[in-house]
């Protein structure tokens, strides 16, 4: 087995037995925009068992896929109430241990169990939907008992049964059914639904308001209850958000009390919502308590122990191994040699099997592990200086009766060397526009020119989902690719995957197989290789995780064609180094030269309502009763730093000792009574120098949770 983590979520670990988990009674999933939501009472695959009180228990996992592992020896807990972030690079493994959760997927070994009758939400990161109900009746649907409660006082209206009207009625008033129309409207206006969108089929919703009504759906499902009844599983629920939504969405998961766990790369939504993060790397799952902003100060000590521990490690075992073969075959020395082995073997097994950080730390080349790549654009081919241009008062939309844009200026004109962000709320018609400038929406009046030798290129939100699931990778990329540039060698294409992180094993699975940030990777892959000279690009950082979305820009620095990007990420936007922005809003959308640097501010595109200022007055309400416990954290983390400075010198104090014992060991001679009694204070001081190191663990974690540097 592979090592363990160095803490889990709990201070306790499940007691029960290994095996797989309880079974509950047979039935069905509901799949509605991408949403699943599984209902315990009637769905045999949820992985129902004993977990001592937890809501989720995950034991000893080991997630494997047809060419390697991803997990090896996982150990997680989620309590009642608890936020837990799963973090890691793409490919590492994420999205199959949220399907685990669900009950999408097998383990193949440990042992996964579910809190018996827990309600389970699981919003997957793509899928489509075909339902013809509208916005609001849609949100309202997963609302069970609310839902059944009215159904009653309704039938019971209708037949005269006054008795049985008043017993529907009372059970209704018990659910808070009368705010139930109130919650909906918080989730739909949070979510950034304008009113005249509630009563539209979600059948005619593009992918990403789809993607809306799911989410808002499963934040009004029993899923979402605070009692320690339901669990959410978010698999990058901020995809297609605007900056309010994502803000709105973080804000409510930290104050609803539901119990979450989230995969996502949006550093925003970690440290405001999460009580807990999951890293997958290395094949192991580290997990830390704390905010996203703690474990990245956690981790960053964590490893630095690590390394220092495995480098102690072998500087100990070269020792020892050094001991063994020069005096292991005199019979003088054979009882030290015997000893020195079994210190030797019991160090190997100790950094062959030690603590998961250590394995981290040794394992920075490990499949699905972060680093750094270069993603190479072709050159852009020869053409004209102006590229795009749309003339004539153009405007945008599907008909005349329905303009979505209009120009607020004659003309709109992108050229080489152009860098332009566009900004907007969701809905205003960003991607509207962009479709226009692509060619693939008409304009309903002016005229759409293309400059000479113009090759316009498009990285849209849905590029991923259009994949072929049957197709290799590879060989989708050297095909889709190669139509464009006939030059394009195999090398090139795996060179452009591998830059991706879908390196050797990993290019050769089928698109099918591949994980949806995998999709993302082999789309944008795809696209990087076809030679263009003007690239238009819809939310690319939606599905790219933040080293893959680093690659994208750095292979955008150099390259000198027209570059257009509508984005909600302001790290984007700022190493996009724009030189132009288009404003699109109150149906109008205007093109100017941009001076300076993007601020945040550029990125707030509405004026904070009422509601929001109630939510905010309830958030800092809430801020203020949790001073007192920030007070007493902060008191416990000082006086843990003091005990780990003084804990550290009893450490080399103690490591000294040890070394003169062991010299005092290597001149004993013969002295077989001399050399038991040195061995004996040796075996006593590290014993006690291992004890010392598990306290400074512990130590550690109380001081990073104070929010003070360890």
């Amino acid at each position: 087995m592979a090592a363990r983590s160095l803490s889990s979520l709990s201070a306790s670990r499940s007691s029960s037995p290994s095996g797989g988990g309880g079974g509950g009674g047979g039935g069905g999933v509901t799949t509605v925009a991408s949403l699943v939501v599984h209902q315990p009472s009637s769905h045999n695959d949820l992985p129902y068992g004993e977990t001592s009180g937890a809501i989720l228990v995950i034991e000893d996992l080991t997630l494997a896929t047809m060419d390697s592992d991803l997990l090896i020896d996982a150990q997680l807990r989620v309590n009642a109430g608890q936020c837990v972030g799963i973090v890691g690079a793409n490919g590492a493994g994420k999205s199959t241990l949220m399907k685990v959760m669900a009950g999408m997927r097998d383990v193949d070994a440990g042992r996964v169990a579910l809190k018996p009758k827990t309600e389970v939400g699981y919003l997957e990161q793509t899928a489509l939907s075909g339902s013809e109900r509208t916005v609001v009746e849609e949100a309202r649907s997963r609302m069970d008992q609310v839902n059944d409660a009215r159904r009653k006082m309704d039938e019971a209206e209708q037949a005269g049964d006054a008795a049985a009207l008043e017993k529907a009625l009372q059970t209704f008033e018990q659910l808070d059914g009368f705010q139930a129309e109130r919650r909906i409207a918080t989730v739909l206006d949070g979510l950034g639904f304008e009113r005249s969108q509630w009563d539209t089929p979600c059948s005619q919703l593009s992918g990403g308001w789809q993607m809306r009504v799911a989410l808002a759906r499963l934040l009004l499902s029993p899923a979402s209850d605070s009692s320690g009844q339901g669990l959410l599983l978010l698999d990058e629920p901020t995809n297609h958000l605007d900056a309010k939504s994502k803000s709105w969405l973080a804000s409510w998961i930290k104050s609803s009390g539901a119990t979450t766990v989230l995969v996502s790369h949006d550093e925003a939504l970690l440290e405001t919502a999460c009580s807990h993060v999951a890293e997958v790397r290395g094949k192991g799952l580290h997990t830390y308590t704390g905010s996203f902003s703690a474990f990245l100060k956690t981790r960053e000590e964590r490893m630095r122990l690590a390394e220092a521990t495995l480098a102690k490690q072998m500087k100990e075992a070269e020792k020892l191994e050094q001991f063994v073969d020069r005096f292991g075959a005199k019979a003088s020395k054979a009882s030290q040699a015997q000893s020195r082995q079994k210190q030797l073997n019991k160090l190997k097994a100790e950094m062959d099997g030690g603590d998961s950080s250590t394995s981290a730390a040794a394992a920075e080349g490990a499949a699905g592990d972060a680093k750094r790549v270069t993603l190479r654009l072709p050159p852009p081919p020869p053409s004209a200086a102006d590229l795009v241009t749309i003339t004539g008062g153009s405007r945008i939309g599907y008909a005349s009766d329905n303009v979505v844009l209009q120009s607020s200026k004659d003309d709109l004109m992108l050229s080489r060397g152009m860098r332009v962000i566009v900004l907007g709320p969701n809905g205003v018609g960003k991607s509207t526009l962009l479709r226009s400038l692509a060619g693939s929406l008409p304009l309903v009046s002016g005229e759409r020119l293309l400059g000479d030798r113009a090759a316009v290129g498009v990285f849209s939100q849905d590029l991923a989902q259009a994949l072929p699931l049957d197709a290799v990778a590879l060989d989708h990329v050297i095909d889709d690719a190669g139509k464009a540039d006939p030059s394009l060698t195999p090398e090139r294409a795996r060179a452009a995957l591998g830059a991706l992180g879908l390196s050797g094993p990993m290019a050769l699975r089928k698109i099918g197989n591949l994980s949806g940030g995998e999709k993302a990777r082999v789309a944008l892959a795809t696209f990087a290789l076809r030679p263009n000279n003007a690239l238009l690009l819809d939310e690319p950082s939606n599905h790219l995780d933040s080293t893959a979305l680093q690659a994208l820009c750095d292979g955008m620095k150099s390259w000198d064609g027209m570059l257009l990007a509508i984005t909600h990420n302001v790290a984007f936007a700022k190493s996009f180094e724009p030189t132009h922005v288009i404003r699109v809003g109150d149906g109008t959308f205007t093109l100017s030269a941009l001076y300076g640097e993007l601020t945040a501010d550029d990125f707030v595109t509405t004026k904070i309502d009422d509601k929001d200022a109630s939510s905010s007055s309830s958030s800092s309400s809430s801020k203020e009763s949790s001073k007192a416990q920030a007070h007493a954290d902060r008191k416990a983390g000082m006086r843990a730093k003091s005990k780990m400075e003084k804990t550290y010198k009893k450490v080399e104090e103690a490591e000294v000792a040890m070394q003169a014992l062991d010299d005092e060991m290597a001149s004993a001679g013969n002295d077989i009574g001399l050399l038991s009694d040195l061995q004996a204070r040796r075996d006593e001081l590290e014993s006690a120098v291992e004890a010392m190191l598990t306290e400074l663990e512990e130590l550690e974690e109380v001081v990073a949770a104070s929010g003070l540097e360890v």
